[in-house]
């Protein structure tokens, strides 16, 4: 049988409706047996895992239905990294919508649309039926679901996650592929190799300090997939999922992550060069290359090594000469398999002036955002930098220094340091009285002041809507509702009048103000379901979610 003619190559870590199918409804005919609409075995798998789960994981780009001889459910996804995490996670539900649907035991069929040709995917059998043939192994993606606030938070001294990869049992080798062909155009321009290449940093970390690794990395909601991504890849060497992405705001851990993939990276497979360096660097190297005449050198040493990170590859927009470098070095590691892992300030469909061949790569692996820290999770990294200098931080001490400092991991670890250096350098009780003291300043100065245009920034950016849209008179619920949003969290966080807050958001009175924050209460309140986003269940974790970005 044919594979599915939708799309595949998406991001792994967008909503696989973002690529939507333009089929019809997918309809099938068992043998012998009544049609079976895609629509029923869809309502049956979102009454098993959930709303929230299934526009995750089952959104318009996963189809539904029955296969020819009308004996298997056949799950048409748009990569692999869809089909290992629905066949690890989701196979029993599936088994029994299909059932439920059916009227008769099926197997499950899970596969890549334009994977290319047979076999059409890992195939499970049902419940207490023949086993079937063992599957052809694929690469399996270890990540946990998106999200879940109820696992414990982990860091090295109470709950470590657990022991970095080991060496490989084998050694990671690498299709045979002859290096990319030399650029004509700037080869014939400079002489070649008149003087030795530039050097190439070897590792983005400090010589003054030893690199960090995935066990101190301290986990919590905000960060846990990265890291469980992070882990994968070391894991993997990029077999699983290629290239990884990480995006955060500053000072979140995106360096510790990729310091800690390039440490694990070297020691579960001993052979890979890998390259770690910041974009910066590339491009300085690149830029000293062609000035010197060793284009050729620096392009044999990066795309002849074994993996490449890079930290900060936003730094790459608006240089249309180094974006080309790094595309060809790119597709020159990419085409061989080796392990790519890249940070950016945001997301790599914002950053600005970046190419659309860069951005179009960056998103066929997966793409992963680390949000800030909430208030256990902060609580957890202070416990933790203060057992690894061998103090005994009071909890009351903790707790003040959380609560007050919420906008990034680096503020935390900076106000740690000045109270344990107040506290010896004076001779004081390390107590919540020295610690006010010692961050009067720091507190006053780093508190984050909300603005009426940093709220309409984040509602329009979550509900991708247009600043004008959103103050304009309309009704229309997609408007209306994150309209009262926005008019609730101004003032809640900003402090500005409701008569203020009513004309910045389209010229309304101080009682439409009113009556959406008490709207938005109710709400809260009656703990309120809401549709108007995929992935959210409550118009509680919207605005969780929009908090964040506001750094409140």
């Amino acid at each position: 049988m044919g594979v599915g003619t939708g799309r595949g190559g998406k991001a792994m870590a967008g909503h696989p409706g973002q690529g939507r199918d333009r089929l019809g409804a997918l309809a099938t005919v068992s043998a012998g047996g009544p049609a079976v609409a895609e629509s029923a075995l869809r309502a049956a798998v979102s009454e098993r895992v959930g709303e929230s789960r299934f526009g995750l994981w089952f959104g318009d780009g996963v189809r539904l239905g029955l296969n020819g001889e009308g004996d298997a459910l056949e799950v048409r996804v748009p990569d692999a990294f869809f089909r290992d995490w629905i066949g690890r996670h989701y196979t029993t539900s599936l088994l029994e919508a299909a059932e439920a649907v059916a009227g008769r035991p099926l197997r499950l069929s899970i596969q890549v649309r334009d994977e290319g040709e047979p076999p059409l995917g890992d195939v499970v059998g049902p419940a207490g039926g023949e086993p079937e043939a063992e599957p052809r192994r694929r690469p399996t993606v270890k990540v946990p679901m998106p999200g879940n606030p109820k696992a414990p938070l982990s860091f090295p001294t109470v709950a470590p996650s657990g022991p970095e990869p080991g060496p490989a049992t084998t050694p990671r080798r690498f299709p045979r592929a002859g290096r990319a062909a030399a650029d004509p155009v700037l080869d014939q321009a400079q002489p070649r190799d008149r003087m030795p290449a530039p050097a190439v940093p070897a590792t983005g970390s400090s010589s003054h300090r030893p690199a960090r690794t995935l066990d101190g990395f301290v986990t919590g909601p905000g960060n846990r997939l990265a890291h469980a991504a992070a882990r994968e890849m070391a894991q993997s060497a990029g077999a699983a999922f290629n290239p990884l992405v990480i995006h955060s705001a500053v000072g979140l851990g995106k360096t510790h992550l990729l310091e800690g993939i390039g440490h694990a990276l070297r020691r579960a497979h001993p052979g890979l060069n890998i390259l770690q360096l910041t974009a910066e660097a590339f491009t300085n190297s690149f830029l000293e290359a062609m000035r010197t005449g060793t284009l050729s050198s620096f392009r044999g040493r990066f795309r002849g090594a074994g993996g490449l990170i890079v930290d900060d590859v936003h730094f790459l927009a608006a240089k249309r000469a180094t974006q080309d470098e790094f595309l060809h070095t790119f597709n020159a590691l990419f085409d061989k398999g080796a392990p790519i892992v890249l940070s950016a300030d945001q997301h790599p469909r914002l950053i600005g002036r970046l190419s659309d061949e860069l951005v179009t790569r960056f998103l066929g692996g997966m793409v992963v955002k680390i949000e800030p820290p909430d208030l256990a999770t902060r609580r957890a990294i202070l416990q933790a930098r203060a057992v690894a200098r061998g103090v005994d931080i009071p909890e009351a001490v903790v707790s003040y220094i959380a609560e007050h400092l919420r906008a990034s991991i680096r503020e935390l670890e900076g106000a740690l340091h000045t109270v344990i250096a107040q506290a010896v350098l004076t001779g004081k009780r390390l107590d919540v009285n020295l610690a006010r003291a010692a961050l009067r300043d720091t507190i006053r100065h780093t508190a984050q002041a909300v603005a009426l245009r940093d709220v309409e920034r984040a509602v329009c950016q979550l509900f991708q809507i247009d600043a004008e849209a959103l103050k304009s008179d309309s009704r229309a619920r997609a408007l209306a509702y994150p309209r009262m949003l926005a008019m609730h969290l101004a003032r809640k966080h900003t402090g500005a009048a409701y008569s203020e807050i009513g004309r910045y958001f389209g010229g309304r009175n101080h009682s439409t103000v009113i009556s959406a924050e008490k709207k938005v209460l109710g709400w809260l309140r009656d703990e309120e379901r809401s549709s108007l986003l995929p992935g959210f269940e409550t118009v509680a974790e919207i605005l969780a979610d929009l908090e964040r970005t506001l750094g409140t």
